[in-house]
């Protein structure tokens, strides 16, 4: 019964105007950044504050940017994810070679495929970036955790669902590696297995400790390590929202401002491909040592550049950020 009033209620808000989103979060939003001043918002404040002390960080954000980023990303994941077609439609993928040469190298030397990582970060309209996997191949795994209650993470699950992917708890992550990597591998059978994860934030699960803005920060990346040192290629992805050249091909009125959400891209960029074993090739050839280019570090440089270019549409509010 919950299920069925949470599904009809979603599908009623996901169809409305974006005018709609836009005064509430004008009603809502001042309510809200009172209420958790010491909280969510207190957080994202501080961080703000101290990323900007970091040489590499210029972008002039504020705490309400980046709680206006969340909200209208948030939308445009479900919308994306209910496959309305005035957000799909929007969607532009980049560098696409990344993942293509990705999958083609992951073969076996008899040519069988082997299982690929896809991992990324809470950025723009993140729900989005795993079902867009689905588009390179029909053997997609995704780990995710549970929130909310019962009906709420069905909901979720119902939402995210594609006939070329399936959701994983983290209790079934052993079961899982097994079924990717033992032999025989099961789930490579009929084509490469893509692994999808994001790794700045975690529940129930160890990280590694990494450095984002000079700050130290935990990012769970033991997971994706461990699959490259299985033999498992990395591909690093993200998502985020740019204001579109022009408005023609739209249907609705106007450029200006998130109330004209409609007329910004979702961009789905694919960035950087780090083949099976990437630390052991590194320490053949000393690179490691004196660079400190390790797997983690690589793709913690990467993070933090994502963050930089695009500093409103990330999670500063999420409790565990810039701890250890």
């Amino acid at each position: 019964m919950k299920l069925t009033f949470y599904k009809t209620a979603l599908n009623i808000l996901l169809r409305m105007p974006n005018w709609f989103f836009a005064a509430l979060f004008i009603v809502a939003f001042p309510i809200y950044k009172a209420l958790h001043q010491k909280r969510a918002y207190g957080r994202t404040v501080a961080h703000l504050q101290k990323a900007r002390a970091f040489r590499g960080f210029t972008a002039k954000c504020t705490a309400d940017d980046v709680f206006r980023g969340i909200y209208w990303n948030a939308i445009d994941s479900y919308r994306g994810l209910a496959r309305l077609k005035r957000t799909t439609d929007r969607i532009v993928y980049e560098n696409e070679n990344v993942m293509m040469e990705a999958l083609t190298r992951s073969k076996s030397s008899d040519g069988t495929p082997l299982p690929l990582a896809a991992i990324s970060i809470h950025q723009g309209a993140f729900e989005l970036l795993h079902r867009s996997l689905c588009r390179y191949s029909d053997n997609v795994h995704l780990i995710t955790d549970s929130v909310g209650d019962e009906a709420t993470r069905q909901l979720l699950k119902e939402l995210r669902s594609d006939e070329h992917l399936t959701e994983y708890h983290p209790d079934e992550l052993s079961q899982l590696l097994r079924n990717l990597f033992a032999p025989p591998a099961k789930l490579n059978k009929k084509g490469n297995a893509i692994l999808a994860m994001v790794v700045d934030q975690g529940r129930h699960t160890k990280g590694c400790t990494e450095t984002l803005f000079r700050m130290p920060s935990t990012l769970y990346l033991r997971l994706p390590e461990k699959v490259n040192q299985m033999g498992a290629g990395i591909v690093t992805f993200r998502t985020f929202t740019r204001a579109a050249s022009n408005c023609e091909g739209f249907r609705e009125k106007g450029c200006r401002g998130n109330q004209h959400r409609g007329k910004n891209e979702i961009v789905i960029r694919f960035e950087t491909y780090y083949p099976p074993k990437f630390d052991q090739r590194n320490n053949s050839t000393d690179q490691i040592k004196i660079s400190g280019t390790s797997l983690t570090s690589s793709i913690a440089k990467e993070i933090e550049n994502w963050i930089s270019e695009n500093p409103s549409e990330w999670s500063w509010n999420y409790h565990g950020n810039f701890r250890v």
